[in-house]
C-alpha cells in the first residue's frame, strides 16, 4: 500500500507538473496570439496566428528574417556614408495647404510668329531660295523673323553681325499675332477676368510670348538688364511670394502671385482663342499649328522651346497639374555647397538673375559663353548696356556655341568621375565657372493633359460674333488648367499611411497561393476559403 501510494502521489505530480507547462504553454501562444493580431508590423500577425500549418509560419519567419538583415543592412552602410560625410539625403512627406502654393505660371507662345498679311515670310523665304533678288528692308526683316524659325543654313545675308535691338523688337511686336485681341473668356477660380489686365507679354526663346500669374521682371532680373519697353512688367502686382519662404505672413488671399484656393476642376484658370485661317503660316516652325504653352512656377524665366505641350486649333485641352516642391533643413546651411551638393536661392549671386536656380545658371552661362565666343547675344538672353544682339549671319557661331556647352560640359562631368585632369581653355574656364548645381528648394508642377475636338461652330451657333464663321475661315481653340483634385492621386497617398512595403507584396503573393493551397490541405477543395463551419 506504500508502494501503491508512493507510485500515484508521483504521477499526480507528474500530471500536476505536465498541466503547469501546458498551461504556460497556452498562455504564451494565447499572449502571443494577441500581440500578433494587433501588431502593426507585416508578418507577424501570420506567426501567431493559430491552426495555421508549419509551412505558413516558416514562409512569414523568413520573410521577415530577409526585411530585418535588409534593414541593418541599410542602416550600417547609411552610417559608413555618414562617418564621411554627414548631410544625409532624405525625403520626408508633409502636408501643405493648398492656399499656401501659388497657381502655375502659364506662357503661351503662338505658333505663328508673323502674321502673312503684315509681312509674308513664306514668299520671303522662297525668293531667298530661289536667289531672287529682295531689297535692303526685306533682307533685314526677313533676317528678323528667320531668327525665330527653322535654320536654313544653305542661306546667304548681305548684313552686319549684329542687329539694332529697338528695331527688331518692335518689328516683331508689328508682325506678331494679336494675341491679347484674340483670347477671351478668362476665368480664373471661377472669376471672369479682363484677359489684358491678367496676361503680360514677354520675349522668350519662342519669340513674342504671354505670360500668367509670372513674377515682375524686377523680382526675377537684375536691376541692369536691358527689356524692350514694358514687357514682363507687371508693376500693378507686388510680389508677396519667393521660392525660398514661400508667402509672407502679411500676404493675403487675393495677393500676388495668385494663389491656388481650391483643388479640382471647378476652381480652374480657363480661356478661349480664336484664330483666323488667313492668320496661319506653315514654314516658318513646324508647320504644326496652334499654340505652345509651358507651366512653371510664378519665379521661373520660361523657355518654352525647352519644355511645353501644345494647344491644336479647334482643340479643347486640359492640363491637370500636381506640384512638387523640395526642401532643405535650415541645418544644412551650414555646410559648404560644394558638400551638400545644392545652392539656397539666395546664397548664390547671379550676375542677371535676382534669384538663383539651376535653370537660371544655365542661361546665364549659355549667355555668358556666347558672348565670349560670338561677341553678341542671342535675342531672348539677358543683357547688360552695350551687349549686342546676333544678326542672321552669326546664327551658325551661337549654334555652334550652344552644341560646345553642352558636349564639353558632359565631358567634363566624365572626367571629374574618372579622376582626369580637367581642360583649361576658355571653354573649360567657363564650363566651371558656371557650377550649376541644383537649388536646395525647388518647385515643379507634374502635367497630365487631355485633348479632344471641339465643336465651337455647333456651341456659338447662335451667337451673332462668331455665327457667320465656319473651321473654314477661323479656328477656336481651349485651355484649362486646375490643381489635380487630391483624392485622384488616391493610390500615391494610400502608400504613405498604409505603410505599403515590400512585405506587403509579400503578404499579397501569399494570400494568392500558400494560404490558398494551405486551406484546401486543412479543410478541403469545397472549403478552400478556410471557413468550414
Amino acid at each position: 500500500m506504500i508502494v501503491g501510494d508512493v507510485n500515484i502521489e508521483t504521477n499526480r505530480l507528474k500530471k500536476k507538473d505536465s498541466t503547469k507547462k501546458n498551461n504556460f504553454t497556452t498562455q504564451l501562444k494565447d499572449y502571443f496570439t494577441e500581440y500578433s493580431e494587433n501588431s502593426g508590423i507585416h508578418g507577424i500577425k501570420y506567426l501567431g496566428e493559430q491552426n495555421r500549418t508549419i509551412s505558413e509560419k516558416i514562409w512569414w519567419f523568413t520573410a521577415l528574417l530577409a526585411a530585418l538583415y535588409l534593414c541593418v543592412t541599410l542602416i550600417i552602410r547609411t552610417y559608413q556614408k555618414w562617418e564621411s560625410s554627414p548631410v544625409i539625403v532624405s525625403f520626408a512627406t508633409k502636408e501643405t495647404p493648398i492656399w499656401q502654393i501659388p497657381f502655375p505660371a502659364v506662357t503661351i507662345c503662338p505658333e505663328t510668329k508673323s502674321l502673312p498679311t503684315a509681312f509674308n515670310y513664306t514668299d520671303m523665304l522662297y525668293k531667298k531660295l530661289q536667289n531672287r533678288p529682295v531689297t535692303e528692308d526685306e533682307e533685314l526683316k526677313f533676317s528678323y523673323i528667320a531668327s525665330l524659325c527653322t535654320y536654313h543654313p544653305e542661306l546667304t545675308y548681305n548684313l552686319n553681325d549684329f542687329v539694332d535691338a529697338e528695331n527688331m523688337f518692335e518689328f516683331l511686336e508689328k508682325v506678331s499675332p494679336k494675341f491679347l485681341e484674340n483670347i477671351s473668356d478668362c476665368f480664373y477660380m471661377g472669376h471672369a477676368y479682363n484677359c489684358s489686365d491678367i496676361f503680360t507679354p514677354i520675349v522668350t526663346d519662342e519669340g513674342l510670348c504671354y505670360a500668367f500669374n509670372l513674377l515682375n521682371r524686377e523680382n526675377i532680373l537684375s536691376d541692369t538688364v536691358l527689356h524692350y519697353n514694358n514687357y514682363h512688367s507687371l508693376t500693378k502686382y507686388r510680389a508677396e511670394w519667393s521660392l525660398e519662404h514661400g508667402y509672407k505672413n502679411s500676404a493675403g488671399k487675393n495677393t500676388y502671385p495668385r494663389r491656388a484656393l481650391h483643388a479640382g476642376a471647378l476652381f480652374d484658370f480657363e480661356l478661349k482663342i480664336q484664330t483666323l485661317d488667313n492668320e496661319l503660316d506653315f514654314t516658318c516652325g513646324s508647320s504644326i499649328q496652334g499654340y505652345k504653352i509651358q507651366i512653371h512656377h510664378p519665379a521661373m524665366l520660361p523657355r518654352v522651346k525647352q519644355q511645353h505641350f501644345r494647344i491644336p486649333l479647334d482643340q479643347a485641352v486640359i492640363a491637370a497639374t500636381m506640384p512638387t516642391m523640395i526642401q532643405t533643413s535650415e541645418a544644412v546651411k551650414s555646410y559648404k555647397p560644394e558638400r551638400r551638393q545644392c545652392y539656397f536661392p539666395s546664397e548664390r549671386n547671379l550676375k542677371y538673375f535676382k534669384i538663383y536656380t539651376q535653370q537660371n545658371c544655365q542661361i546665364e552661362c549659355k549667355t555668358n559663353y556666347t558672348l565670349k565666343v560670338c561677341g553678341c547675344v542671342d535675342f531672348y538672353m539677358p543683357r547688360e548696356k552695350g551687349t549686342k544682339i546676333c544678326g542672321a549671319p552669326l546664327k551658325v557661331c551661337m549654334q555652334e556655341a550652344e552644341d560646345q556647352l553642352l558636349s564639353e560640359g558632359i565631358e567634363t562631368n566624365i572626367r571629374h568621375v574618372q579622376g582626369l585632369q580637367v581642360k583649361n581653355d576658355i571653354l573649360h574656364q567657363t564650363i566651371n565657372k558656371c557650377d550649376c548645381m541644383p537649388e536646395c528648394t525647388s518647385m515643379t508642377y507634374i502635367v497630365e493633359n487631355s485633348q479632344s475636338e471641339w465643336d465651337w461652330v455647333r456651341k456659338y451657333q447662335f451667337d451673332p460674333e462668331y455665327s457667320q464663321f465656319n473651321k473654314s475661315k477661323m479656328h477656336m481653340s481651349y485651355l484649362q488648367v486646375f490643381f489635380k483634385d487630391f483624392l485622384a492621386n488616391f493610390g500615391g497617398l494610400l502608400g504613405l499611411f498604409t505603410g505599403f512595403s515590400l512585405l506587403s507584396s509579400v503578404e499579397i503573393l501569399y494570400y494568392l497561393s500558400l494560404r490558398l493551397i494551405c486551406n484546401i490541405k486543412l479543410y478541403g477543395i469545397r472549403y478552400w476559403s478556410g471557413k468550414h463551419e
